[in-house]
């Protein structure tokens, strides 16, 4: 289990779980307390979210003050204004794969290592998928802050009374448990990790690759290999070695 390449496979397995449970098990609950202005009539309501974040099962009950019989809310449409089903269903989808490929690449790394070692190919495929998620990543993320803002905006009380007009006329409504956001925070730090961390294990899982060694065979062959005809990553026999202040080809026949 190769360091740091393998230990950066275990990060980012965390933080992937961190940052798709966060959204996934979101589930919170605002309480409101309402009393008609006419009749003195009180009650109360509560309006749940959860995962995936689809605003109308999370529709109140309509406020109907029974001194009027008049209700100012429609039933069903009293719920927070927005959409942020795509944006939550993306970013769960990336932590999950992610989550995914981090197990998969870490089976090969310890239990088929010499395949990655022996097969220039399977390291190229290592370090593009994770160049690829690394972009998932980011995307996801910021669209995912802007959903969880607009998310927080149109959950406010103040903003919710809008909606659930009542309150803005025949009612006075008084909230007793606000909705909570620490989940969806975490999530957001977790997405943001996942960028940096996918993002600077690409400099690790290059040097993997055979464009590195060909690019820098000093670095991936060793000093000593490559002055003393070490292997040669363009497909030569050999490198070259300085003798008297001469150079001569270590694999070439004597003159």
């Amino acid at each position: 289990f190769k360091e740091p390449r393998g230990m950066m496979r275990l990060i980012q397995l965390l933080f992937a779980i961190l940052a798709f449970s966060t959204t996934a098990g979101y589930n919170s609950t605002m309480k409101f307390e309402y009393r008609c202005k006419t009749g003195n009539d009180t009650g109360s309501r509560q309006l749940t979210v959860s995962y995936p974040f689809y605003m109308p099962d999370s529709a109140v009950e309509s406020i109907v003050c029974p001194s009027t019989g008049v209700s100012t809310v429609q039933p069903g449409l009293n719920y927070p204004f927005g959409s942020y089903m795509s944006s939550a269903q993306f970013y769960v989808f990336v932590g999950v794969m992610a989550f995914l490929y981090c197990i998969g690449i870490a089976v090969l790394y310890v239990v088929f290592e010499q395949v990655y070692n022996d097969n220039d190919l399977v390291p190229q495929i290592d370090f593009i998928v994770t160049a690829v998620w690394t972009l998932f990543w980011f995307i996801a993320s910021v669209a995912w802050a802007v959903g969880v803002s607009f998310f927080k905006l149109e959950t406010y009380p103040d903003r919710l009374w809008h909606q659930i007009t009542a309150c803005l006329g025949l009612a006075e409504c008084k909230t007793k448990e606000y909705f909570g956001y620490g989940g969806l925070d975490v999530s957001l730090i977790c997405g943001f990790a996942n960028v940096f961390l996918w993002g600077a294990s690409l400099w690790f899982l290059f040097k993997e690759t055979v464009w590195f060694k060909r690019m820098y065979p000093e670095q991936a062959y060793g000093e000593s290999d490559f002055a003393g005809g070490g292997p040669d990553p363009s497909g030569g026999s050999g490198g070259y070695q300085q003798k008297g202040g001469v150079e001569t080809g270590a694999g070439l026949p004597p003159q």
